[in-house]
């Protein structure tokens, strides 16, 4: 019968945890050789490359970036290596089920041309049973192609243009990746009885300032998937509406979110007030997404528009 599944699995320094998912993605009902675990890892400078050793596996399929790329480069190296007709994205901090990829299998069996995502349960330790429940409720979620748990065929990726390496850094690039989808005609089914446990331990919880460099990265990238989409639905995502960056403005100026910004990360200390933070951390992903904005000027964004229509080849 040959791979029908390809698992692609994006890395960067969590050797620790993939210890505790590949056995995990090993250990399925559908039987070895009709999946492929892909993991592509992204200049590592733990011992990835010595765990997934550990589990090495002939359905195993490892590559190594030399530099760091980000998860859009990351899983376009991970399809050019599958060898799968169906691909399921997952992170290298998912743990999941033994029916994981038979669940998947069987709603693309239902009707051609999906795009299925399941539950995201968020957890702080693994689940002590191998079996965890799932349930219509647990973990779900609206997005329509959260690559932590979401499979679609091969050919419907490159028509689509496959993943954008432009968003080099966190944030949007799957999101983006849905709207060209969506203009090759995919469908969306949400599968609740296959979750995945996405595993954060206490010990690798973001600081404060951890969350403000990432929201750096996200505002500059969600302007980015703005000037490539500029329609209201990204506008309203991305927090570059002009609503938004009113209401931000006139917060900053009546507070000075700027200036406390600057003191909180010029001493280390961060805010006390849990509002205070909140704030800070939406004004840096507004802020930043409008300075890239702007940056970016009015005939790049014109260019970035007509390249992204110009990917997708039509259903």
């Amino acid at each position: 019968m040959g791979v029908e599944t390809s698992l692609i699995v994006p890395t960067r320094n969590r050797a620790d945890i993939l210890r505790l998912s590949i056995p995990r993605f090993q250990d399925q009902t559908v039987a070895r050789e009709r999946y492929e675990i892909v993991i592509v890892d992204d200049a590592s400078d733990d011992y990835t490359a010595a765990v997934v050793e550990e589990n090495a596996a002939p359905n195993i399929v490892y590559r190594r970036n030399e530099t760091q790329k980000a998860a859009a480069y990351a899983r376009n190296r991970a399809i050019e290596a599958a060898s799968g007709k169906l691909l399921l994205f997952v992170d290298d901090d998912a743990l999941v089920r033994p029916d994981f990829i038979e669940q998947h299998l069987a709603t693309h069996e239902q009707a051609p041309g999906l795009v299925v995502s399941g539950p995201i349960v968020e957890c702080s330790k693994p689940p002590a049973e191998r079996n965890p429940p799932a349930g219509w409720m647990l973990g779900r979620h609206s997005n329509p192609f959260a690559t932590g748990n979401a499979s679609i065929a091969r050919e419907t990726i490159v028509r689509a243009g496959m993943f954008d390496e432009d968003f080099g850094t966190y944030g949007w690039e799957d999101s983006e990746m849905y709207r060209r989808l969506v203009k090759t005609g995919v469908k969306r089914r949400y599968n609740w009885r296959a979750p995945i446990y996405h595993y954060k331990p206490e010990t690798v919880r973001r600081s404060f300032f951890d969350r403000i460099r990432l929201e750096q990265k996200r505002g500059a990238m969600g302007a980015l998937y703005y000037a490539k989409h500029p329609i209201f639905g990204v506008a309203f995502e991305t927090k570059q509406l002009g609503l938004f960056r009113w209401l931000d403005g006139v917060v900053d100026g009546a507070i000075g979110l700027s200036a406390r910004l600057e003191k909180a990360i010029e001493s280390g200390d961060e805010p006390g007030s849990a509002l205070m933070r909140l704030l800070l951390v939406l004004h840096t992903e507004i802020d930043v997404g409008r300075r890239t904005w702007e940056e970016l000027g009015a005939e790049k964004r014109r260019a970035m528009q007509a390249e992204t229509i110009a990917r997708v080849i039509a259903a």
